[in-house]
């Protein structure tokens, strides 16, 4: 089981965060606020943190950030699948708090999508969306996104409404 997520964050960190240019071989990193906010580790996070200390193979692990904490969902655990929904509304609610409100999309062209909606960030709350998967996701990663949508849409409304 810490395998498996182990090989997922390597995949996903990997594939994620930078590409290398092969023609002039230069590495390119992708510094875009919405890998900035995906990546982001948030160290306060302590919905879990019983789970953590009495499962010494997960006390070293950091699951602080929306990428690894959509990841915890993939798992059969169902405590395991428990703390990952609850960090990533701890996740939702930092980042609304901060002023950076996300919405997570998926499907074909999602980083175009991405791109053009984060080219203004003063409009429509200010939300920064994130793609986090082109055309199909596994369901882990879907309800992962819906709980972060969710969280953010309910305090944008909540918001609105004081």
């Amino acid at each position: 089981m810490f395998k498996k997520l182990v090989l997922i964050l390597v995949v996903c960190l990997s594939l994620q965060a930078k590409s290398q240019n092969s023609v002039e071989n230069e590495e390119i990193v992708d510094n875009s606020i919405s890998t900035q906010l995906f990546t982001k580790c948030f160290e306060n996070l302590n919905y879990g943190a019983e789970f953590l200390e009495k499962n010494p193979k997960w006390r070293d692990t950091k699951i602080c950030s929306l990428m690894t904490c959509m990841m915890l969902l993939s798992f059969q655990d169902k405590e395991v699948q428990l703390m990952g929904e609850g960090r990533l509304v701890g996740i939702a609610t930092q980042l609304y708090l901060e002023g950076n409100p996300v919405i997570l999309i998926m499907g074909m062209d999602s980083y175009l999508e991405e791109k053009k909606k984060n080219e203004n960030l003063q409009d429509d709350d200010r939300i920064v969306y994130i793609s986090y998967a082109e055309c199909t996701s596994p369901p882990f990663l879907r309800k992962a996104a819906e709980i972060v949508n969710n969280q953010t849409r309910f305090l944008i409304k909540k918001n609105k409404t004081l």
